[in-house]
C-alpha cells in the first residue's frame, strides 16, 4: 500500500465534499471530530464535537487514556451521535503516537538511486522494522545555503504508520460504517488547518495532553518537526501535587481558571512551569533551523487544547521573544455569524480535526 496519496499528496474535492467530509482526530485524552460541506462553492462547517477519553477506562475528565478496541468503538460512536454527524466519508489524522516523521540529509552520486537510499536511511531512523510500517518519503528544499554548498545533498522528509495502527483504524472505521478512509499524520492535518498560501512559511506549537509539538512548515510541506513530553494532563498533575487536590479537582480549577480568583496565580505559576523546559527547546530549534534554512518565523501559531489556558499565549511570547497568534482554523470555512466568539474560543482545540477534513476539499 503506497501512501504517496495519504500522507503527503491530497484527495480531489468530489461527490464525497458535496454531501459532507468528518475531519477525526483520536488524541491521547479525547476524540475531536469535525463536519464539513461544500454549499454554493463555500466550504461550511456543519457540525463539530468532541467526547474525553478519561470514563471510558475509569479515568477522570482531561487524563491521557489506553482504550481497548470496543472502547474506541464506542467513544467514536458517541461523538458521531452527539454532534449529528451525518457525512458518510471521513479523513483520519493519525496520532504521532502510531506513527514516525523526520528529516534525513543524504549524500548521492548523480547516477545513484535516491528512493533505495531512503529505505536504507529510514531502517537507521525508524524505532521498527520497515515490514511493520507503512513508509512514504518526499525530497524537499531545505535551504539556499545547502543547496549552494552541494547539489547531491538531498533533504528527505519520512513519515511511516504502524501497519497495526492502520489496520486498527481501518476496522473502527468500518465499524461506524465508513469505508476506504484517507489516512495522514497529524502534523500534515494541523498544517492544513492553518497554511496560508499568503505566508509560506508557518510555525506552529500543538499543546496536546501529553506532548508538545513543533512544526516547521514551508509552502504548505513540513521541514521540520519536534516533540517534547509536556501537555494538558501533565500540567494538571503539576497542578494536583503542588495545590494537594486531586486530578478532578486540579482539571476543574484549571479549566475554569479565572484571573480574578485568589488561587489564580498560583494556578498559573505551576501551569506555566509545566511547559518552561519545552518552550526553551522550541526556541533553540526554531533559531537553529532560521540560521540553516534562512529563513525567519516572526510568528508562532498556538494550537492544542493546552493553549486554552489563560496567558499560555504571553508566556510562549517572552520564551521565544517573537509574536504568538492562537489558532483560529475555523477561519478557513463558513459558519454562522453568531457562533463566531464560540468558534474563535474552541478553534486551537479543532485545528487537526478540521484540518483534516479540509483535505476533500483542496
Amino acid at each position: 500500500m503506497s501512501l504517496i496519496g495519504n500522507i503527503f499528496s491530497s484527495l480531489q474535492a468530489g461527490d464525497s465534499a458535496a454531501s459532507g467530509v468528518v475531519g477525526i482526530d483520536i488524541g491521547s485524552s479525547s476524540i475531536k471530530v469535525v463536519e464539513l460541506q461544500e454549499r454554493n462553492d463555500v466550504i461550511t462547517l456543519t457540525t463539530y464535537g468532541e467526547v474525553q477519553l478519561g470514563p471510558y477506562v475509569g479515568k477522570e475528565v482531561g487524563q491521557s487514556a489506553t482504550l481497548e478496541a470496543k472502547q474506541e468503538q464506542e467513544a467514536l460512536v458517541d461523538v458521531i451521535r452527539e454532534s449529528a454527524v451525518k457525512a458518510r466519508s471521513a479523513v483520519f489524522a493519525m496520532p504521532l503516537s502510531s506513527s514516525f516523521v523526520t528529516n534525513v540529509n543524504i549524500e548521492t552520486d548523480p547516477d545513484s538511486d535516491l528512493a533505495a537510499m531512503v529505505r536504507v536511511e529510514a531502517r537507521k531512523v525508524i524505532p521498527a522494522s520497515l515490514s511493520e510500517v507503512t513508509l512514504d518519503w518526499a525530497e524537499v528544499e531545505f535551504g539556499k545555503k545547502d543547496a549552494k554548498k552541494n547539489s547531491n545533498r538531498h533533504d528527505v522528509l519520512i513519515a511511516a504508520i504502524q501497519n497495526a495502527a492502520l489496520e486498527r483504524f481501518k476496522v473502527l472505521m468500518q465499524f461506524i460504517g465508513i469505508k476506504q478512509t484517507p489516512t495522514e499524520i497529524e502534523c500534515f492535518s494541523a498544517i492544513r488547518g492553518l497554511y496560508d498560501s499568503e505566508e509560506p512559511d508557518l510555525a506552529i506549537i500543538d499543546l496536546g495532553a501529553t506532548s508538545a509539538k513543533l512544526y516547521l512548515a514551508q509552502k504548505g510541506l513540513l521541514m521540520r518537526m519536534y516533540r517534547i513530553r509536556a501537555g494538558g494532563a501533565i500540567a494538571t498533575k503539576e497542578i494536583a501535587n503542588k495545590l494537594n487536590v486531586d486530578f478532578e479537582t486540579a482539571e476543574q480549577m484549571k479549566f475554569a481558571a479565572d484571573k480574578s480568583a485568589a488561587n489564580f496565580g498560583d494556578i498559573k505559576r505551576v501551569h506555566h512551569g509545566s511547559y518552561d523546559r519545552a518552550f526553551r527547546e522550541f526556541n533553540q530549534v526554531l533559531r537553529e533551523y532560521e540560521q540553516r534554512a534562512e529563513v525567519k518565523f516572526d510568528t508562532v501559531f498556538l494550537t492544542g487544547g493546552g493553549a486554552l489556558f489563560p496567558g499560555i499565549d504571553a508566556h510562549l511570547k517572552d520564551a521565544l521573544d517573537r509574536e504568538v497568534i492562537m489558532a483560529h482554523p475555523f477561519s478557513k470555512v463558513a459558519y454562522p455569524a453568531f457562533m463566531q466568539d464560540t468558534m474563535k474560543q474552541i478553534g486551537p482545540s479543532f485545528t487537526v480535526a478540521l484540518g483534516a477534513a479540509m483535505r476533500s476539499f483542496e
